[in-house]
Order: structure tokens, then C-alpha cells, then sequence
């Protein structure tokens, strides 16, 4: 890796001498932008588990109704299932009405 320095131009007046304002300005901007992204990563991973946790493991009044929801979707079931076929309606043609019928 030395070596491959050793080729590089170097400046002619030397490398240019930054003032230790902006040094620590761009070290703040750093740390904020990296406390920002934290932040955030740490708000979605909080609301990604409020989620899954509400989905497993619901409190007692909404299981109440989940389980309400579901034996009514059960009823409601049974119930299309015990249905009478419903009569076509006088205008309705029999589903065959386009065969020929040869005599």
C-alpha cells in the first residue's frame, strides 16, 4: 500500500489546513444524521412489534369480538349452504338454449 503512495503527486504547497470550527461542525452533522438514522431503524422496529405483538396476542375485549366475528361468519355459512336453490326468474332461458334440438 506504501508503494502505491509513493507514486501519487504530491501538492505543492501542501495539504490545505482546515480550521477546528469546521472539523467539529462536520463531526456534529455526522453524529446527528447517524442519531437521526437510529431514530428511525428504532420508531419502526418499535411499531413493526406493536403490530405483530396486537396480532398474537390480543387484549381480552378483542378476542371477545374476533370470536363473536367468527361464529357469525360460521352461521352465516351453514346457512347459505342449507339455502334452497333459488328459481331462475320468468325471462331467464335454460342454460342448454343455444343447442339444437333435432326432432
Amino acid at each position: 500500500m506504501h508503494t502505491f503512495l509513493a507514486f501519487l503527486p504530491r501538492p505543492e504547497g501542501g495539504t490545505i489546513k482546515v480550521s477546528r470550527e469546521w472539523v467539529e461542525a462536520s463531526d456534529w452533522f455526522v453524529l446527528f444524521t447517524l442519531g437521526t438514522l437510529l431514530f428511525l431503524l428504532g420508531s419502526f422496529a418499535t411499531w413493526a412489534w406493536l403490530i405483530w405483538r396486537r396480532t398474537t396476542k390480543p387484549e381480552p375485549h378483542i378476542k371477545l369480538l374476533m370470536e363473536l366475528e367468527e361464529e357469525s361468519a360460521v352461521e352465516a355459512r351453514t346457512t347459505m349452504s342449507e339455502a334452497e336453490p333459488e328459481t331462475p326468474p320468468p325471462w331467464a332461458q335454460t342454460p342448454d338454449w343455444w343447442k339444437k334440438v333435432d326432432p
